[in-house]
């Protein structure tokens, strides 16, 4: 999937350039900050609910019909607010692109719920392959649009929209929702925990995107295509770390304060280990890659991507442990940290962008990040006890990873052996 993301962020960069990515960009933004403010954290709720089993057949048949509801609401809501801020604040390349992108809010909230269902049900492989499957649709079409000389600003939007909408395709068989074991009761008891949770993930979120709205209402569709670009490339590294906090969540949250703490610092050592080198190679080849993928008319890109990564690296650092300040129940403190970035992250912007640009956009985005992962930290080293050097890799996790990197060298290697051996005509041609 991250393959197939890369050739359709390559097709719409070569096709639309830096003005039109950035109109693309700013219309699935405004988009996805819809999607993202409105879905009231219903998914929590579900996780919490789940543990009754008399209740499950009727939260799979409320995240169809919340998922629809919720969805309309939420670009209802996006209308109006769009249009009472109006193009001084919310510039809008087209309008009737914006209605095409809001049809995707309800398909996208609809998946959104379903797919967090076939997770607790463990058919996570079906949420994988219908993203897989609407990647290589959305992927294929792009491709051959651009091919073609049609690609424009309005097929890369409706086929946005399709690529939301297609997974619907695979998972309700898949779950099989019942409209008629639906339960109003317990759909106003999700809407209720949600809100509970909501504060906080809405702030995480607008954290990561507020700065392309700010971007977008103080600078051209070009810088914003620009930043974007930057943007999508550097947060490619936050794969490896994202992987490893997925693996070492269900630990995290069994066993007792002390060995989960113990734990959840060894992860941090070794994920901000990946995301120092990770980050630090994206940074040595952005300078040749993405003039050479993307064209000399993204080279601008580069100086942005450069400001974002000392934040990045700080979060891959305290990515394990903002999921172990889960096990203290402390939402408001948790939603606390979260604003405090955000609001860091704003007033930066609102500073650096009209002296600086783009790159002042990154330097205060970068910020922002720093300071999340920073309180998160400390939060974390307060509550355990633990000093700052056990946050820190050491030879350890150097060792663990160049383990890691001769063990995949020499996979790569026995590969490219036995194809020799299967095609000895193609090495002699070589």
């Amino acid at each position: 999937m991250l393959l197939v993301g890369a050739f359709v962020s390559v097709a719409i960069a070569r096709g639309l350039g830096p003005e039109g990515r950035g109109a693309y960009f700013v219309l699935v933004t405004i988009a996805i900050v819809a999607i993202s403010l409105g879905h009231l954290s219903v998914e929590q709720a579900q996780v919490c609910l789940w543990k009754r089993p008399e209740a499950r057949a009727a939260l799979s048949a409320n995240s169809l019909l919340l998922g629809v509801s919720v969805g309309v609401l939420s670009a209802l809501a996006t209308v109006v607010v769009t249009t009472a801020l109006g193009p001084e604040v919310v510039p809008v390349p087209s309008h009737t692109l914006l209605a095409v992108a809001l049809l995707g809010i309800p398909c996208s909230m609809t998946v959104l719920y379903l797919n967090n269902i076939l997770v607790l049900r463990a058919r996570i492989e079906w949420v994988n392959w219908s993203g897989l499957c609407t990647g290589l649709v959305h992927c294929v079409v792009l491709l051959s649009l651009a091919a073609t000389g049609r690609l424009s600003l309005a097929w890369v939007v409706v086929m946005w929209v399709i690529s939301l909408a297609l997974p619907l395709a695979i998972v309700i068989p898949v779950i099989r929702p019942r409209l008629r074991d639906r339960d109003l009761s317990l759909a106003r008891r999700e809407l209720g925990m949600g809100l509970r949770y909501h504060t906080g993930l809405v702030s995480l979120f607008l954290l990561f995107r507020i700065d392309i709205l700010m971007l977008n209402a103080m600078m051209t569709n070009a810088a914003v295509g620009l930043y974007s670009l930057a943007a999508t490339l550097i947060e490619l590294t936050r794969v490896a770390v994202d992987s490893i906090a997925q693996v070492a969540l269900p630990r995290q949250m069994e066993g007792d304060h002390d060995s989960a703490a113990a734990f959840t610092a060894r992860t941090a050592r070794l994920t901000l280990l990946f995301a120092l080198v990770s980050v630090g190679l994206m940074c040595a080849v952005a300078p040749i890659l993405i003039p050479v993928v993307y064209g000399s008319a993204f080279a601008g890109s580069v100086p942005p991507l450069l400001g974002l990564a000392p934040g990045l690296m700080v979060l891959g650092g305290t990515r394990t442990i903002a999921a172990f300040l889960l096990r203290l129940d402390r939402p408001v403190l948790m939603s606390a940290i979260s604003v405090t970035a955000l609001v860091v992250n704003v007033v930066l912007n609102l500073v650096l962008i009209p002296a600086f640009g783009i790159v002042g956009c990154a330097v205060a985005s970068s910020i922002g990040y720093g300071v999340l992962g920073g309180l998160q930290a400390a939060w974390f080293l307060r509550a355990t006890g633990l000093p700052l050097s056990r946050l820190l890799p050491g030879r350890e996790e150097v060792g663990y990873l160049s383990a890691v990197s001769a063990r995949s060298a020499a996979v790569v290697a026995a590969r490219t052996r036995r194809l020799r051996q299967r095609d000895p005509a193609a090495e002699e041609d070589r």
